[in-house]
């Protein structure tokens, strides 16, 4: 049941964070669509107004200065002949009655009164005004040259002439754009070309290189220089240099970060259950414990009570080789307790930061034989063997005596615990590169794949059905691997379920 309720916490939980992390992605989608659709609005409006200003202006607007006061001459001496025409119409009878006047070739010569010619005083007027307006209209042509080639090159009325040539001044219509931009709230600065649709080519880009990009453009504009139409179609085409609003960037930003944190909160939820689920383990583990080593102590305690209630009985107390016996089995009961005590000092003597190894030289063969000494009168009441080959010459090394010793006791008396039914086990060392290697194999139960993750941790023991059919308290292997830790070497188990299990230990020389 708490199984299946932390199973839909945790689904719940993940359902929660991904919806989460879809409304902020729909948010976060919405809002960048009005961002656009906003830009797209101000840019339109901004580009509407530019075109409408553009349109209003004159050609003189356009061109740059040198071109603009040529213009404005072209355009005087224009006014001067329209206004020398005037005087000629409203005088017509004085400049085409030759008896009066002698005129020269039309508008280059002046009219001359010929002698003996009677003019009245406004005639006298007429003639003097239209050689003073040749004479002033002569000073600023400069020759006749100068009105042909302007005529050519740049009129009022030749709209194509002024755009495709060097003359339009394009930074003034790059200033006009990103000022009207601005007064519309858009403060990024865009490439701008201007294109003849026409004759399929770009008359102008402001950036070199953006012509392709331009030319895909959504912003595109068309304008009539002078507010006149061409024979040609002009486009304004605007490219702005992100390929998406910066809100549109800050938002993934934000979205990222979203995620990130979703994922940091998922972490902790994971971490915080994992933690709560070791918890419980270890409390398993601890209630374990406290049973298995209950009755690991409760078991020679009703033995060495029972013996000495039977040495105490004087119908057997009097026969010394039953005397013997009960005393030997309170001797083995309570060396098996204080090999229990020791064990666990010295595992939480092993967890302190300021634990210290006393090292010297020891002989590991020899440590093994006493030990495996001590347990063949067991293995020999069960009918099993255990079996020494100690191939490790030399076999010193420099350890503490006590630990190693007890690392031997561990991994034997493991190995004869999980070994029921076939006791046979073999101890073996040997020599390999710069370290002494400690073998002990059983033909025992196995250990699976999964429970071999956690046989070092302290506490934990591996499940055979019936938690006391195996003496133990959790605490052997960890204490082992502390020790081999402790000596700077290598534990490592293999096994399989139903074939036995072997743990090598390799420990340096020095």
């Amino acid at each position: 049941m708490k199984k299946i309720f932390w199973i839909v916490l945790i689904t719940l939980f993940s359902l929660a964070a991904a919806s989460l992390l879809v409304v902020q992605y729909t948010q976060m989608r919405r809002t960048v669509e009005v961002s656009d659709n906003l830009f797209n609005i101000s840019v339109n409006n901004a580009m509407d107004d530019m075109i409408e200003q553009l349109n209003r202006l004159k050609v003189e607007d356009y061109i740059g200065q040198n071109d603009r006061y040529r213009l404005l001459k072209f355009k005087r001496i224009e006014e001067l002949n329209d206004r020398i025409l005037d005087v000629v119409k409203q005088n017509y009878t004085v400049f085409y009655d030759t008896a009066l006047v002698n005129v020269g070739t039309t508008m280059v010569d002046s009219v001359l009164l010929l002698p003996g010619a009677t003019v009245s005083a406004a005639d006298s007027d007429a003639i003097a005004q239209y050689n003073t307006l040749l004479a002033t209209r002569d000073r600023l042509l400069n020759g006749p040259e100068f009105y042909n080639q302007f005529v050519t090159d740049i009129s009022e009325y030749v709209v194509d002439n002024i755009l495709t040539s060097n003359s339009f001044n394009y930074i003034l219509l790059d200033s006009l754009i990103v000022n009207k931009l601005m007064m519309n709230g858009v403060d990024i600065a865009p490439y701008i070309g201007v294109y003849d649709n026409t004759n399929a080519q770009f008359l102008y880009c402001n950036k070199e290189g953006m012509e392709q990009k331009l030319s895909q453009s959504p912003y595109k504009y068309r304008f009539h220089p002078d507010g006149m139409m061409s024979p040609n179609e002009y486009f304004i085409l605007l490219q702005f240099p992100l390929s998406s609003l910066l809100l549109k960037e800050n938002s993934t930003i934000y979205f990222v970060i979203s995620i990130i944190l979703v994922v940091l909160i998922l972490l902790l939820f994971l971490l915080s259950m994992r933690a709560f689920f070791r918890k419980e383990k270890l409390d398993e583990m601890k209630n374990d414990f406290i049973n298995n080593m209950t009755h690991e102590i409760k078991t020679p305690i009703a033995t060495i009570g029972l013996a000495c209630e039977m040495l105490q009985d004087p119908s057997i107390g009097s026969d010394p080789e039953s005397n013997k016996n009960y005393i030997s089995i309170i001797g083995d009961e309570n060396r098996r307790m204080r090999m229990l005590v020791e064990t666990m000092l010295q595992s939480s003597k092993m967890s302190s930061k300021n634990f210290q190894l006393t090292l010297k030289e020891i002989d590991l063969n020899t440590i093994v034989e006493t030990v495996t000494a001590n347990f063949n009168p067991q293995i020999a009441s069960r009918g099993g063997k255990l079996a020494c080959t100690l191939e490790a010459s030399p076999s010193t090394i420099v350890a503490d005596e006590l630990h190693i010793t007890n690392m031997v006791y561990n991994l034997i008396d493991n190995a004869i615990k999980y070994s029921p039914e076939k006791l046979d086990i073999e101890v073996a060392t040997r020599i390999e590169g710069a370290g002494i290697v400690l073998a002990v194999k059983d033909h025992g139960l196995g250990i699976s794949k999964e429970d071999q993750k956690h046989i070092f941790e302290r506490f934990y023991r591996v499940s055979t059905g019936n938690v006391h059919d195996v003496k133990g308290f959790g605490i052997g292997l960890s204490y082992v691997q502390q020790v081999v830790a402790l000596h700077k070497g290598t534990i490592a188990v293999e096994s399989a379920i139903g074939e036995g299990t072997t743990f090598t230990v390799t420990l340096p020389k020095e």
